[in-house]
């Protein structure tokens, strides 16, 4: 599945989940995919951010932090811990000091201290060959959350 995720430029928050529960199953390392992985969830469709907090769950039993750029970013405090998240992990990046969100991302990433970092935004400004880079270096997990997804609501 890892080969798969290779020549994708994004992937969905349930591909990533199918992918590590399946290296889990085969005893491989959990860490299957360095591409942005896109979180897209609204009022009628959780199935997304469901699977994205169980990615995020496991990141956390590691020793590193899960770090959100920003408050948008952030995902409520009680989800996350009804979720099975040590929230003793999750950092919350709000000083930006004239950075972007890509340039926070892929430090984030790069230094190797998060198992997962999270912002928002839309996926293609983070799909890019140094991002995946990032991610592959630090073994983390580069997730944007797309809370403006309006095309995916069909209205009757």
């Amino acid at each position: 599945m890892a080969a798969y995720f290779e020549h994708q430029n994004t992937v969905s928050a349930s591909q990533v989940y199918k992918a590590t529960f399946a290296a889990q199953t085969e005893g491989t390392s959990s860490h299957t995919v360095s591409c942005p992985i896109e979180v897209s969830f609204n009022d009628e469709s959780q199935a997304q951010l469901a699977y994205f907090l169980r990615i995020l769950k496991q990141a956390s039993q590691q020793n590193r932090w899960i770090m959100f750029i920003g408050q948008n970013a952030l995902i409520d405090k009680n989800l996350l811990k009804s979720a099975g998240i040590d929230l003793n992990k999750v950092l919350v990046l709000t000083n930006k000091k004239g950075k972007t969100d890509q340039e926070l991302m892929e430090k984030a990433l790069r230094c190797g201290n998060c198992s997962a970092v999270i912002a928002t935004g839309d996926i293609q400004h983070f799909a890019s060959y140094t991002m995946r880079e990032a991610s592959d270096s630090g073994a983390s997990y580069a997730f944007v959350i797309n809370r403006n997804d309006r095309s995916q609501i069909t209205y009757h």
